[in-house]
């Protein structure tokens, strides 16, 4: 035990952060984003909606948070990530109550976007700006673990259904919010928002390894500091490179959305598996991603990143054209074992290379704006595969429209140039 303590208190305190990134995306996902898919077929049955009705929800819950993206930078930047993150945990732990009550479309929809108000607060801006201020030569690894979180929370899909069809979809709802109401100061205490907050450099390196600018005391903001973070903002969002990450990205979330609102209705109702086995596959690609999010990490901060974005490109690309091509319980393996190691070698690429362009010193701004962008394809994939499938009966043309997105978006990666060489100012949150 004692040994167990000295470790601790030697490991670099960025790791610590790490963890409580990881728990709260672990929440989020298994309670949230990795359960839309699950609860769907329930919510399908009881309100008589189509599939165009419940991609629309998605749809208009990720345009929501899309548009709050510049407001949510500018709120990270202003209050600072961890206490936005408390806030958001908050807010989604009520919201989850309120759905859990909802007697139709109106008051369900107004839950479900109270309830994105709080994912976006709590979610991949807040907690990529905190762990990117905590690393440098390690940030593509650290990020890497932040993303496990999600998969972690992804492995839960088989229990949730579980738990729907033993309680169902309005229990767990309001369980889920108790949970998320439970954890969210326990978690945001770990959040600390840069390591000269508390005398410390990233990666643990010693103070005096290279100079640096002074961090602000929690929750500063304003002032002097925020013109030159809004002005560095601004100025990337007028790069090449800031448009062609963002395309990028918004193209992968096209693919990563539609799969996760539409695939457990595919194996249901194209391969005629059970909602619990469609959950289970859920559970394979969450296995599989989290593996990529391993090999990602680890090769990112090695090799080059624009390379292994347009690979994880190129593997969503082939799960599609799999899901299209092979409409039976094979292709099905086949594409989430493809979908979930795209996802996962993908998806700590993404912040990284943002970092790298771009720098920490308006991080969270630069964050705020590309979700405009990406936000796109977040709304437009599972818009367009529902209304696809309703129109033409079945998922052939709304999958095979995402094989063109995914190359598309492998392209906008390769043609990034090589990012130019920075110095360590940490994110003025």
């Amino acid at each position: 035990m004692t040994r167990l303590l000295e470790t601790s208190r030697a490991m670099f305190r960025g790791w610590w952060v790490v963890a409580g990134a990881m728990g709260v995306q672990a929440l989020q996902s298994a309670l949230f984003h990795g359960a839309f898919g699950v609860y769907a077929p329930f919510w399908m049955a009881e309100f008589g909606w189509s599939r165009t009705t419940i991609s629309l929800v998605h749809s208009l819950q990720r345009t929501e948070s899309g548009l709050l993206g510049p407001v949510n930078g500018w709120l990270v930047h202003r209050f600072g990530p961890q206490r936005m993150t408390v806030l958001g945990l908050g807010l989604m732990g009520a919201a989850m109550i309120a759905l859990g009550f909802a007697t139709g479309f109106g008051t369900f929809l107004a839950a479900f976007l109270v309830m994105a108000v709080g994912a976006s607060f709590c979610g991949f801006l807040s907690l990529s700006t905190i762990v990117v201020n905590w690393f440098e030569r390690q940030r593509a690894t650290a990020l890497a673990l932040t993303g496990l979180g999600m998969s972690v929370g992804g492995l839960t899909a088989p229990l949730l259904a579980w738990f729907i069809l033993a309680y169902g979809w309005r229990g767990v709802s309001i369980g889920s919010g108790l949970v998320f109401l439970a954890l969210m100061l326990p978690l945001g205490r770990l959040l600390i928002t840069a390591p000269e907050d508390v005398g410390l450099r990233p990666d643990g390196e010693a103070r005096a390894a290279e100079p640096a600018t002074p961090a602000d005391p929690p929750g500063a903001g304003a002032g002097r500091e925020e013109r030159p973070a809004s002005a560095v903002a601004w100025r990337a969002a007028r790069s090449r490179a800031f448009w062609l990450i963002s395309i990028g990205h918004s193209n992968a979330l096209a693919i990563v959305s539609a799969v996760g609102v539409h695939y457990v209705i595919y194996a249901q109702e194209v391969i005629g598996l059970s909602v619990t086995t469609a959950a289970a596959l859920l559970t394979l690609m969450t296995v599989c991603s989290m593996v990529g999010q391993t090999v990602g990490g680890l090769l990112g901060d090695r090799l080059d990143k624009r390379h292994l974005a347009a690979g994880g490109m190129l593997l969503h690309a082939a799960a599609m054209a799999t899901l299209t091509f092979l409409p039976n319980l094979l292709g099905a393996v086949a594409a989430v074992v493809m979908h979930g190691l795209a996802w996962g070698l993908r998806g700590p690429l993404m912040s990284a290379l943002r970092a790298d362009y771009f720098g920490r010193a308006a991080f969270a701004m630069v964050m705020g704006f590309s979700s405009l962008i990406v936000t796109v394809g977040s709304v437009l994939g599972p818009l367009l595969v529902g209304l696809l499938a309703d129109g033409a009966g079945g998922y052939a043309w709304g999958f095979g429209v995402l094989v063109v997105v995914g190359l598309t978006g492998a392209m906008a990666f390769l043609l990034l140039e090589r990012p130019p060489a920075r110095t360590s100012v940490v994110a003025r949150t």
